[in-house]
This record gives C-alpha cells, structure tokens and sequence, in this order.
C-alpha cells in the first residue's frame, strides 16, 4: 500500500492544525487490525471529525464509516483510560521526516508518536517523565529502546531536509566523490529527506533530468534547484490537492500540491485529507464483518456442494456399472451356470480346491467355453472371480448366474434411488451460494458506495425543505429553535407563516431579497410545514389555517404594559391566511454518490428530487414504526444494489425527524 511522503505528511499536518482544542471523544481500532481511530468533538471548521492513524502508512482526516469491534480489545481501553477526555493541544511533524506527534493535555499530558515508514511501524503513546505507556511493539534496538516504562527515545534523524537545504548543503552532497557517478535523483532522494517523488518534482521543475550524473551538475543547475524549492515552499503556503488518476480512472498516487511532473489526469479536492480519504478507500476498500462473514459462508458451502457433487456422482456412476454387471451376466447366464454348477458339484463331493483348480486349468486349455470366463478362484474366501471382459467381480459360488444379476439390478437401483435427493441437495447448496453472492454483492457496494459521512448543512438542524424554484424553507423543532430561526435566521424579506393554533413551528421562507418573486405553490408548500409540524397533527386535525406576514412585521417585544413569553413573538399589520391547508406529508429521499439524504415537503417539491415518495397524514402509529415502514417501502422499490445499500445505511433517525407525530401512510408514488 502507498505511504505518505515527508511532504505529504508536512501538508496534511498543516491541514490538521484545525483540531488544536479538540477533546478526544473516543478512539477505537477497526476490525481488520489496520489502523486506530480518534473520534473528536469541538468548536471549529470541522464537526465532530475522525482522525484515522494507519503506522506505517497515513494519518488524515476520514469521512468514511468503517465497522469495529463490539468488545473493544484490552490495548484500545488501555489507550482510552489515559486520552478519552484530553484536549489536542498539539501535533506536528518531527524534522521533516515521516514521524508525527501528537499532543494531548489533561489531568496529565501525554504524547502519541506515530511512525509513518517501515515494515513494523510503531504507535507509542508517552506519560509523564516521557514514559512509554502503550506501543504496537516492544523492542531493543541498537540505537534505542521501546519498551513499558522506560523513557521513550526518537529514531535517529533522516538527514536534513531538501526544502530547508541551501545551495551550500545541495553543493556538498552533489559534489561528494562517492555519489560523482551516480544520477542526482537517486542521490537527492537517499541523503536530502523528501522522498524520491519531491526529488523528481524538483528536477522536472528546474529542467534537469533526472537520471543526469552528479559529476554533470553545474552551479546553473543547483541555482535552478534552490530557487525550486523556493517555489514549492510557497505552493505549499495553499495547498492544492488531488489524486492522479489511470487511462480506466483508478487512482494511481496523491499529492498535496500541483505537480508538473505529473503526467496523469487528476481528481481535485477541497482538502488533503479528502484526497487521502478517496485515495485509500479506493485502494484498498474495506472488508466488513459482514462481507468476510458471508464470503466465509460461501466457501463453507462450496466446499459441501464440492463433496455432493462428488456423491452424486459416484451414485450415478454405480448405477451404470451396477446395471452393466447384471446384463453381462444375463449375456453369459448359462456358461456361469455351468462353471458355477461345476464348482459348487464339486465341492459337495469333496474335491479339494487344488484339484478343482486343476481342472477348470485343463478345462480353460481344451478352450471349454464356461470356463474362458474364470479369473481365479479364491479358496480361503470360497468365491471365483469372473472376468467380464470390462470389469472383474467376485461371486458366491453358491448362487446361480440370475440370482448374481439380480443382485446387480438391485445395487443399480438402490444406487438410482440416491441420484434424485443428491440432486436436490445440490439445487439446494447451490441456492444457498447464489443468495450469498447476492449478499456479497451488496455489501460489496454497501462497503464501497455507503461508509462515507454525510456531511450536514446548517439548516438540517431545523425541519427544513426546499421549492421547485429552490426556495429554501425553515422550520422550528422546539421552542429554542423557533426562537433562533425568528431573531437571527430570519430577515425583513423573508417570510414568516405560522398555523393557527397554539403550538406550532416559527417558518420562514428564506428570500434574500424583496426581487426575488414567491409562487403560490411555494406559499403553499410553506404553509403545510407550518401546519404540519404544529400541534394539530398531533390533534389528529384533517386540515388547519395558516397565516403569512412578511419578515419586517415580527416583533420580540410587547407593548408597553404587556408580557410576551419566553419565545413568543409580536405580529404587525394584516395578517395573509391560507385556509385549509390538509394536513399530509410527502416523505422521500435524494440520493448522492456516497449515501442518501431524507427530504420532505408537498408531493410536487419532493417528486422533483425523488423516485419514490411516501404519503402520510395523522394518524395511530408511532413516529418510530412509521419510520421503519417508510426505510421498508424505499427498500422494496429501489431497483439498483446501490440504491439499497445506501438504503440500509440511512439512519433511521433522519426518518423518525421527518414523521411529525403519530401518522399513517395512506400512498406510495
């Protein structure tokens, strides 16, 4: 898997300086073992962010879900006794090379060391005194040791970096006489700390190959190189991340900054730690418990329909030869009669097995046809071997020839009779593997397609929808958001509508401008929000008025000599009523590239965005049951396996939010 470089690292790093002041809100390891989580939660540009520690091979920000134990091991709640709680109060990079450091601060400061490089990469985490507390590995080591409770040393430096080097330092390492016959790429990339890409970004840059000897390198050059440097530093300064991608659109590399050396197609992104996020859950997806279960499962069931295949056709095998047997004796039925007649005859006058033997070889010499078919006789076991041309059996002597054959028949149809449930077992087998493969295929694309995080926009904290013409409307949830959309979300153009009844929702539609012209159907889609989320649902109400005024007639004072309550509101002028607005919802979803997002409205702004779309209106059931119904409808609708796995990762909650109170579905579009 691809690593991060030293400047990767130094960019995603800059990036992360945005958690400073974050409390760990809890880390946990993924089921694969690969990498750890830190769960945060705080004020800032990012919202309860992941950061996704892999030694060895990344750290950045992750908007992907990924699936972990439902114990956690002892080593995670080890690491969560002494960080859970803590603030990041720092993380850096360490000399520009592939160590990072994390600072945490609470009834103690510790540090977490992450090793970016190696085939055993390690993850210490440090107390006071710089003692080690936890690390992935123990070991001794010639220059330092890592081990429980002993002070905790850093590898050796790498050697200086190349963005922080002079055309002194380039000088000295070019110039040296063990690297005159080497090419300055391979040179660079081993003695200035970087990385080979950088080095080759480098070099394209100044315009001087890459595979040019050191002892070709003059001073024009390395001045062309210093300034270089000086240019990716202040690309650095802002980003511009992306990942580069193959002729069939596959990423092949990522980087931090725009490379001219790149040759590829490239995929921007808004942050670096969105390129990596792409990058790796393309690269490498991950496997769930749920997909390496039923992969498991499938090659239990292989491996039995492998083994019943094998008894089938064994039975159907000797059916064949069963019956085969029967008619070739039935062929020769008086010849056998003879030589066994002769046996058995022979016996009862107590002719010795040697003499018997004897003579059926004098008789097989005179070319006495009964006797041709004689194999050998076996005396300790009483039977003769008859040869049948195609097969060899051994016979009771004591029997004769139709008695042998029916014998055979018998075999043969016993044998029969076993053909008819192996084959069933099998169909059985068979369609057990098939709905598994149709399992792995959805949670192949569940795992691929549904593990990113949605991300919320501010308005998902009220009840919201938006119009045809893309109005956005806003509703309140409770008395505190009510009273947040009316004094700071709402502005004198908007429009403010609210049902009449006490207890109802403060909704405005979102205008920006007087200019901007509302539609009939959007004072209409704006009134059933506000008469639906109001306590009439609740009532059981069929339909209620609604009224409308512009922003500017809002009032949060009352008159002199009055009492306006905790989030009560005073309206001025002339009131606009919708009358008998009917209380019904239309329930949907708007699907994206990664998951699915729960929309509600009228049936004509939620078809607009929507393939299906539930009605409902008050009646018995619970919100929760409701919500399981409507994720049950969508299910059954979806027509691809993308759909469904978006389905089934949507969270029930975003359902139960947009059910006003107890309902019924009464249409499905």
């Amino acid at each position: 898997m691809k690593q991060m470089s030293s400047l990767d690292i130094f960019a995603v790093i800059k990036e992360l300086q945005g958690i400073i002041g974050y409390k760990v809100d809890n880390i946990y390891r993924d089921s694969s073992d690969r990498f750890f989580l830190f769960k945060l939660k705080g004020k800032g540009n990012y919202k309860n962010p992941f950061i996704l520690i892999e030694p060895g091979i990344r750290i950045h920000i992750s908007e992907f879900k990924y699936s972990t134990p439902e114990r956690p091991e002892d080593k995670i709640l080890a690491i969560r006794s002494h960080l859970k709680g803590t603030s990041v109060t720092n993380i850096k990079q360490i000399e520009f090379d592939r160590l990072v450091e994390l600072e945490f601060s609470g009834d103690q400061s510790y540090k977490v060391i992450v090793e970016l490089f190696g085939s055993k990469p390690n993850f210490v985490v440090v107390g006071e005194g710089n003692r080690v507390i936890f690390a992935s590995w123990y070991r001794k080591m010639r220059h330092r040791d890592v081990l429980p409770g002993k002070e905790f040393v850093l590898p050796p430096s790498r050697g200086q970096p190349i963005l922080s080097m002079s055309s002194d330092d380039i000088q000295k390492i070019i110039g040296a006489s063990k690297n005159a016959e080497e090419e300055i790429v391979r040179v660079l990339a081993r003695e200035a700390g970087g990385g080979g890409v950088l080095m080759e970004e480098i070099l394209a840059r100044a315009i001087i190959p890459k595979n040019k000897m050191c002892t070709a390198i003059f001073d024009g050059d390395i001045e062309r190189i210093v300034s270089v440097i000086q240019e990716i530093t202040q690309d650095l300064e802002t980003l511009d991340p992306s990942v580069s991608l193959n002729s069939q659109e596959q990423p092949i590399s990522f980087q931090p900054i725009t490379y001219k050396s790149n040759p590829y197609q490239i995929k921007k992104f808004d942050s670096f730690s969105s390129a990596l996020d792409f990058f790796y859950s393309q690269e490498s997806p991950m496997v769930s418990p749920g997909l390496d279960r039923y992969q498991r499962k499938r090659e239990q069931y292989q491996k039995v329909l492998h083994s019943q295949q094998e008894t089938l056709n064994n039975h159907i095998q000797k059916q064949i030869s069963y019956k085969n047997v029967g008619d070739a004796i039935y062929l020769h039925l008086n010849d056998i009669d003879e030589l066994l007649s002769t046996i058995l005859t022979a016996r009862k006058n107590n002719v010795t097995w040697e003499d018997i033997t004897e003579k059926l070889e004098q008789a097989k010499n005179n070319n006495i046809s009964s006797v041709r078919l004689l194999s050998q006789i076996n005396p300790k076991l009483g039977t003769v071997d008859l040869n049948l041309g195609f097969d060899i059996i051994e016979v009771d002597f004591r029997k004769n020839a139709t008695e042998i054959a029916n014998d055979y028949y018998k075999r043969s149809k016993k044998a029969g009779r076993k053909i008819t449930p192996a084959e069933s077992a099998i169909l059985e087998t068979k369609s057990k593997i098939e709905s598994l493969n149709g399992n792995i295929d959805e949670q192949t694309v569940t795992d691929a397609i549904t593990l990113k995080r949605r991300k919320r926009n501010w308005f998902e904290k009220y009840h919201w929808t938006q119009s045809t013409n893309g109005f956005l409307i806003i509703a309140g949830k409770d008395i505190s958001t009510n009273d947040e959309i009316a004094k700071r979300r709402m502005k004198k153009d908007d429009l403010f509508f609210h049902a009449d009844v006490q207890g109802a929702p403060y909704t405005v539609i979102v205008r920006e401008s007087s200019d901007k012209e509302v539609s009939e159907e959007e004072l209409q889609l704006a009134a059933r929000m506000a008469a639906s989320f109001s306590s009439a649902w609740k009532a059981g109400y069929s339909a209620i008025d609604v009224y409308y005024v512009s922003g500017e007639n809002v009032g949060f004072s009352a008159p002199s000599g009055e009492y306006l309550p905790k989030g009560g509101i005073m309206v001025r002028g002339k009131r606009n009523y919708i009358r008998g607005i009917i209380l019904e919802l239309a329930i949907g979803y708007e699907e994206s590239e990664f998951n699915v997002n729960v929309i509600y409205g009228s049936l004509e702004s939620v078809s607009k965005n929507s393939p299906i779309v539930v009605m409902i209106k008050p009646g018995s059931e619970a919100k929760g049951k409701i919500a399981k119904q409507i994720q049950r409808i969508f299910l059954k609708k979806a027509t691809t396996s993308e759909q469904k796995a978006k389905l089934k990762a949507l969270d029930l909650n975003d359902l139960v939010r947009a059910v006003p109170h107890s309902s019924k579905i009464f249409d499905v579009k």
